[in-house]
């Protein structure tokens, strides 16, 4: 056990500290092109932009502000009056809300006046909007009655009103909302491509270790084949592990609406990593260098990402193509995203997460039966 930690301690050394900026970008690597992309191609993330003009600067506007807020699938901006045409040109933004600086004192003496809602041509947004809107303002409005136009007592019944509401309503991850998730269906295949790559660029170190001998000079020492192949798994898993969280956080400033909790996707992702190191460990065994390897592995690579539903949506692909993608590990990675994202929980997709150990352990098996039988005609030879 010993060996098997100084191993993985090392191995995590060469990978980082060698080529530390190398080693950054590649994990970063998902993020920024979906970055780039949602720049160049004005991705939406599933959230509708709202641009804020408050005038008014009340405690009621501001009332009106953390209500949208509470609402899964709503980002607001504070923007300037005079740049609104600018930013709908530019897709910044897809609504405004404007307030007007007389809103409360026009709410108190019971005139309902003072909002404007401007969104674009033939889009729902703006309909979606004003019901939420005229909602609330209609609560506020009853309030300013019980008052009776006493402000303070306005005040003091609108606090009351936000400590006791516990009715909180929120955007459901429904059927009919799939197709704001489609882009993060994209970056979660970006995510799992990168990691796919990782698996293999960590197995490949021992084909560097052997053209270097340091292969050779670590078995001079009291290290046993399983323990050097045990940690050399261990420790790209580990790196692995590092690409999801990086991924994941890259996910969460990025503001992608996945519909369901980050918690959930590590563990999905997390479990995925398995089939990257195992699938690595596979190409490895049935190659004498490391280009061998590098082309079993691009084959494999390509297949699994084009038609297991990584970039496109499994529910577009011809029939023989979308049954062929049963086979391939990243099939059902995304079926279990696309499953969380329709309101499963992590306990009703347990057959996808099982299939894919599954594959994992179908990879690591085979590769490590191989490296094996490999290892055993080195030594008699």
């Amino acid at each position: 056990m010993k060996n098997i930690l100084v191993l993985i301690k090392n191995n995590l050394r060469i990978s980082i500290v060698k080529n530390p900026v190398g080693f950054l970008v590649s994990l970063l690597a998902p993020v920024l092109i979906f970055y780039i992309m949602m720049s160049l191609l004005n991705f939406n993330s599933g959230y509708i932009k709202v641009g804020l003009v408050d005038k008014d600067n009340s405690k009621t506007s501001k009332n009106l502000v953390e209500f949208i807020k509470n609402y899964e699938g709503f980002t607001i901006q504070n923007i300037n009056q005079d740049n609104i045409n600018n930013l709908f040109a530019e897709g910044n933004i897809d609504l405004v809300i404007e307030i007007d600086s007389s809103f409360e004192e026009n709410l108190i003496n019971g005139l309902v006046k003072g909002v404007k809602i401007t969104s674009l041509e033939n889009r729902d947004t703006g309909k979606a909007i004003i019901v939420l809107l005229n909602q609330e303002i209609t609560n506020l409005k009853n309030l300013t009655l019980a008052a009776e136009g006493n402000k303070e007592a306005y005040h003091l019944a609108l606090d009351n009103y936000n400590d006791n509401s516990y009715i909180k309503l929120q955007r459901k991850n429904l059927n009919d909302l799939y197709g704001d998730y489609t882009y993060s269906q994209i970056f979660a295949g970006f995510i799992v491509m990168f990691m796919l790559i990782r698996g293999m660029v960590t197995s490949s170190r021992v084909f560097m270790e052997k053209k270097e001998n340091v292969y050779n000079r670590i078995f001079m020492a009291p290290v046993k084949t399983y323990e050097y192949y045990l940690a050399d798994a261990i420790s790209g898993y580990v790196i692995v592990l590092i690409q999801v969280i990086l991924g994941v956080l890259g996910i969460k400033l990025l503001k992608i609406n996945m519909g369901f909790g980050y918690l959930e996707l590590i563990i999905i992702l997390s479990i995925f990593g398995l089939v990257s190191i195992s699938l690595g460990i596979l190409c490895r065994s049935f190659s004498k260098n490391h280009n061998e390897a590098s082309n079993i592995f691009n084959f494999f690579h390509m297949i699994f990402i084009m038609i297991g539903g990584a970039f496109v949506p499994l529910d577009i692909m011809p029939p023989i193509i979308e049954k062929i993608s049963y086979f391939t590990p990243v099939r059902w990675v995304i079926e279990a995203i696309i499953s969380m994202q329709q309101g499963a929980s992590l306990v009703e997709i347990y057959k996808y997460l099982a299939i894919i150990l599954l594959f994992a352990v179908t990879f690591f098996i085979i590769g490590t039966y191989n490296t094996s039988k490999e290892e055993k005609k080195t030594i008699i030879n």
